[in-house]
């Protein structure tokens, strides 16, 4: 693959003019935040792809139905036929607005199936959390759902999934978490323990982790207090590099302190809601979309996936 290079100047400008710009984003009119928060960020670098590693698409509270989850889904489809995804990782709250009470409930085909199925996203394995608003319909529905599908990976309300692909000599490990009990005080020791029985185990391997909620978050929802205890504990004990979730209608990159990298992907069809860059902040964005990853045994690419173009992204060493 040969990549032509702008001249830096030429390139320093074209980011900050399509930064700058709201553009449209369906029906969504509002004022829109978008943009770099960190001089951490460098210019998308295609070649990246052309090192072995797991690429890998995050994104999450999809379940509209309407034509704001459309627009998201196309500009996940469109980023794929350009750069080959290996996995897709929802973040949760798959269907608003109180989940499903079976497989075949509507909703199913109307704000997953209907949806996805149309577009060129074949033989692309998906991996799920459940989000709060999945929570208040049936649990067990939506694994029945997610078992119609050899595509479809939400075996229990937490699990490990260990990826492989070939020519690789190391191994990712996704670990998914249920993180709506945690934020409703329940007693989560066995889910706490078994996380650290995952970690511990896995230890050799490069993990990461999950859930709907997000630790910390400059956007309108705010930090998830209950994981900032045990949990958070954990991921900086067995030094996690990174924490995905969704919850946030909107899309965020921030580091806090030692710990992960937290990656927030919950603009994939919700109405946007408002996001703010702060002190913690790398990148935040009002915008549908999403955000990929590009898993090196060495390195961690963060590429925010939007309606705008790919004209940034972040290269984070690993521990």
């Amino acid at each position: 693959m040969v990549v032509k290079r702008l001249p830096s100047i030429m390139l320093f400008i074209l980011v900050i003019f399509i930064l700058g710009c709201d553009g449209e984003s369906s029906s969504n009119n509002q004022d829109k935040v978008t943009g770099v928060c960190s001089n951490q960020a460098i210019p998308f670098e295609q070649t990246i792809f052309l090192k072995n590693g797991y690429h890998i698409y995050l994104i999450g509270d999809t379940g509209t139905g309407d034509s704001n989850q459309v627009f998201s889904a196309e500009i996940l489809e469109k980023y794929h036929l350009q750069y080959p995804l290996d996995a897709i990782i929802h973040s949760g709250d798959i269907f608003y607005p109180a989940g499903i009470n079976s497989a075949s409930d509507a909703n199913v085909e109307e704000k997953f199936n209907g949806i996805y199925d149309s577009l060129a996203l074949d033989n692309i394995p998906w991996y799920l959390v459940a989000g709060n608003h999945d929570h208040e319909g049936s649990i067990a529905a939506l694994q029945d759902f997610a078992a119609q599908s050899p595509l479809l990976n939400y075996p229990s309300r937490y699990f490990l999934h260990q990826l492989h692909k070939n020519g690789l000599s190391w191994q990712l490990n996704l670990i998914a978490i249920d993180t709506t009990p945690f934020t409703h005080n329940a007693n989560q020791l066995e889910q706490l323990s078994w996380l650290e029985q995952q970690l511990a185990q896995n230890s050799q391997n490069i993990n990461i982790v999950v859930g709907h909620h997000p630790v910390f978050s400059n956007g309108s929802h705010g930090d998830t207090s209950p994981l900032k205890a045990s949990f958070l504990d954990l991921l900086r004990f067995y030094q996690v590099p990174l924490y995905l979730s969704g919850h946030e209608h909107s899309l965020e990159i921030l580091q806090n302190k030692a710990g992960p990298t937290y990656v927030i992907s919950g603009a994939g069809g919700q109405t946007l809601r408002d996001i703010e860059c702060a002190e913690s902040s790398l990148y935040a964005a009002q915008e549908f979309g999403g955000i990929a990853l590009f898993i090196t045994s060495t390195s961690i690419g963060l590429i925010p996936v939007t309606q705008t173009s790919l004209v940034m992204m972040f290269q984070l060493p690993l521990r």
